[in-house]
């Protein structure tokens, strides 16, 4: 239950950053369509390689909680932790110098 809810919650940060993204892009979208568009391009098919790699975890971590296995590590938070870390300060970098 524990590893369900953790997995609900990566998967609702991931939508979170999903949105947040899109409202990047609508500003963006307004100084540079082109900016825009690679921007979106880069980052939609990231966050679906997130939610994908989530739910993955989640899988193993049922799997190895069934087979007594110790739970798989932390590297897929911190890296998206980290790109969510990173998208913030881009955004803010952009709403400070706009």
């Amino acid at each position: 239950m524990q590893v369900e809810r953790t997995t609900l919650a990566w998967l609702r940060t991931g939508l979170t950053f999903v949105v947040g993204l899109m409202v990047l892009l609508r500003l963006l979208a307004h100084r540079s369509a082109v900016a825009a568009a690679v921007c979106a391009a880069v980052a939609l098919p990231l966050a679906a390689v997130i939610a994908v790699a989530s739910w993955r975890r989640h899988r193993q971590a049922e799997r190895n909680l069934r087979a007594a296995k110790p739970l798989p590590d932390g590297v897929l938070q911190a890296a998206f932790t980290a790109l969510a870390l990173l998208a913030g300060a881009i955004g803010a970098v952009y709403v400070l110098l706009m």
